[in-house]
């Protein structure tokens, strides 16, 4: 059962990778010696020898390992640091800002490069974070993570009012960039069943899934310049319509001129 589950979650994983290399089931028969709707069969059942799987992966120009690498890093559960690592973010908005610009894969000289940093300003900040044992400085200044990413704040941490603020300007930035964009941005408010709520709750947290798992295959396959930072914000919970929309003493209405 355990197998099955695992070779399940590599198809999984290897689908996603033919989506970004925009390999269709097709050209994918083609380069193995197979019908189209075999391989469609196979994807659908998760199942084939691993023999074939590897000669997938081989075909898609990716290792075996590198497929496994990819579906665990997928998997991996977000790492939290401690309250009072935290509180020491909180208390230095800069600080906290140069570390998140450090694990979303920006290097020190990126970092002061687009901040007017000079070398000492770097330093300091590299070793303030060094004293909360979050990175180490190597050799040369190489810098070298202590935490494994992605990590989880705490919404009710210390950090709370400056992640409230972050979420707020980007939702906010996000609707008026809506209409020119085309960013997708949905709200809306229903009425549902408890039952309803656990299984969009599943769907929710497989779109984050994905999320995660498309971002591992495009730093695998793009390089650095080709890639943006994008933000995923999904919230969903009881709304209290009379408190969002409460409704003043007719005669207490503001006046409004027409």
């Amino acid at each position: 059962m355990e197998s099955q589950r695992q070779r399940s979650s590599l198809f999984v994983t290897l689908k996603q990778i033919l989506k970004a290399q925009g390999i269709q089931y097709k050209q994918l028969a083609e380069m193995i010696g197979m019908s189209e709707p075999t391989v469609k069969r196979m994807f659908q059942e998760q199942d084939c020898k691993l023999s074939r799987l590897m000669e997938i992966c081989d075909k898609i120009g990716l290792s075996f390992s590198e497929l496994a690498e990819i579906n665990r890093s997928s998997a991996t559960p977000h790492s939290l640091l401690p309250v009072e690592t935290e509180r020491r973010l909180a208390n230095d908005p800069a600080l906290f800002s140069f570390f998140i610009l450090l694990i979303s894969h920006f290097d020190p000289e990126e970092i002061a490069r687009q901040n007017r940093l000079d070398d000492l300003d770097s330093y300091q900040y590299l070793r303030a974070l060094e004293a909360l044992e979050l990175i180490r400085i190597g050799k040369d200044n190489r810098v070298h993570l202590l935490v494994q990413r992605p990590i989880r704040w705490r919404l009710d941490g210390p950090l709370h009012p400056m992640l409230v603020r972050v979420n707020r300007d980007f939702i906010e930035e996000t609707m008026d960039k809506q209409s020119k964009h085309k960013y997708p941005f949905y709200s809306t408010s229903r009425l549902l069943s408890p039952q309803s709520i656990k299984q969009l709750q599943d769907d929710v947290d497989a779109v984050y899934e994905n999320f995660q798992k498309q971002a591992t295959l495009d730093q695998l396959h793009y390089p650095a310049e080709q890639l943006q930072p994008y933000k995923l914000v999904t919230a969903m919970a009881p709304f209290d319509l009379k408190r969002y929309f409460s409704v003043p003493k007719f005669s207490h209405r503001s006046s409004r001129k027409g």
